[in-house]
């Protein structure tokens, strides 16, 4: 009985977090890290730029994406990297002059 619960428990905790979307941010990044793993290639140099741009939420999706694909596998993200929100966007000097 025990057996046949866990078993269970395993797959329906697979199916759920199989459903959960990505983010727009970490789904466009995983869209782009599938092509290369398609091509053979490795994550680019500024794989790092583009994650630390997004929310933490994508990000931290985007990471696990990434290690799960096997395109991370040697570069370690301390906490604060993941959790440390988004640079705010430059303002637009021709925004600024308009008021």
């Amino acid at each position: 009985m025990m057996v046949g619960t866990l078993i269970l428990a395993v797959g329906l905790s697979a199916t759920a977090a199989a459903d959960l979307p990505l983010l727009p941010e970490a789904a466009a990044l995983a869209a782009d890290a599938t092509g290369w793993l398609l091509e053979g290639k490795s994550l680019p140099p500024d794989y790092r730029v583009r994650l630390m741009a997004m929310p933490p939420e994508a990000r931290l999706q985007a990471l696990i994406f990434l290690r799960r694909s096997g395109l991370l596998t040697s570069d370690a993200w301390a906490l604060p990297d993941i959790l440390d929100p988004a640079p705010a966007a430059a303002a637009d000097p021709a925004d600024a002059g308009a008021k």
